[in-house]
């Protein structure tokens, strides 16, 4: 089942579901059904009540597709018509990094750029030599330490977004992540979407102390979608293909399969800290050669990117031209910024 929040014009966001090619909001179902189900109203609403609103959902899009054609076009529209917003009401974002290779292939990137500044260069070389250090293991009954940072609530946008050009960059980039969507204590895996983690890789080296402001927090930096997709339909989330095309060529290929630690460890770890509410995001670290960083091949501002992931769907974005003059860079600038 592939669960949305979806627009059409300047409405509110409905909650819904994917019928066929068809955007289906929940209230559409129940209305016409006759079966009434609040707890499947909006999606937080639907987070706290799983199970068993993950039963009433499936039930209902069932009767839905069953349905579908003796309703007006208008409580069916189409997928390509409607505006996917991030697919459920985010209570919290973490980044995990949980994909060793890309971390590795990151330090050869900064580290080629970086290698004669004083305050960086020391800092990468620890940070290079920490991810060739097997951490001791924690004791007994105690989870892994896991290492993540907390993401602009501020910047979260759904499919098909246009990503402003922050003028204090000359690399923008993409980083390709399985997201796990947080449900309750009954199901903790509510499904699975995908997150895109924009950074701006050329401030990156000196935020590696004091946390990713610059290089994570800009407008519209967090994108999710295009679907919340459940644990049956995503098959095994840890081996699912992962392709980049950029203006309609493949340029990066990719797989979950070097994650590294699965949804239980991260719960078990985060929930030490604190108790996981429900609509908790955790993206689980980059795919490894799906960046510009790991090629130091960065993408274009104007570009078109779209972000697939085997049984999860595509999530599109577009990299805005910068709207004024860019500010000098750490790094040489681009030929395609030199304009």
């Amino acid at each position: 089942m592939k669960l949305i929040r979806f627009s059409q014009g300047e409405t509110k966001p409905s909650f819904g579901v994917v019928i066929g090619e068809h955007a289906i909001a929940f209230a559409t179902l129940q209305q016409r059904s006759g079966i009434a189900r609040p707890d499947l109203d909006d999606s937080r609403a639907y987070l706290a009540g799983l199970p068993q609103t993950e039963h009433a959902a499936r039930e209902l899009a069932a009767w839905g597709e069953a349905h579908l054609g003796e309703w007006p076009e208008c409580e069916r529209p189409r997928l390509r018509d409607v505006r996917l917003h991030e697919p459920i009401e985010v209570t919290a974002l973490f980044d995990f990094g949980l994909t060793p290779r890309h971390l590795r292939n990151s330090a050869q990137t900064l580290m080629k750029y970086e290698q004669d500044d004083p305050q960086t260069a020391p800092i990468l070389r620890a940070f290079a030599q920490a991810l060739l250090t097997k951490p001791a293991a924690p004791p007994p009954g105690v989870p892994e330490r896991l290492f993540y940072y907390k993401c602009n609530m501020n910047s979260i946008v759904g499919d098909d977004a246009t990503i402003p050009w922050p003028l204090y960059t000359s690399r923008l980039d993409i980083e390709p992540e399985l997201a796990v969507v947080y449900g309750n204590a009954r199901q903790p895996v509510a499904g699975y979407c995908i997150f895109n983690d924009v950074s701006a890789r050329d401030v990156q080296a000196p935020e590696l102390i004091g946390g990713f402001c610059l290089t994570k927090d800009m407008a519209k930096g967090n994108q999710l979608g295009p679907y919340l997709v459940t644990a049956d339909e995503a098959g095994d989330p840890y081996a699912l293909r992962v392709v980049v095309t950029v203006d309609g060529q493949v340029r990066y290929l990719g797989s979950t399969a070097e994650i590294d630690h699965k949804a239980e460890d991260v719960l078990a770890w985060l929930g030490l800290i604190a108790p996981i509410k429900s609509g908790t995001v955790m993206g689980f670290g980059t795919i490894p050669d799906c960046t510009g960083l790991d090629h130091d091949d960065f993408i274009d501002p104007g570009a078109a990117i779209e972000i697939c992931f085997e049984r999860l769907g595509t999530l599109r974005c577009r990299f805005a031209q910068p709207a004024g003059r860019l500010l000098p860079s750490r790094w040489p600038l681009r030929p395609a910024l030199q304009r």
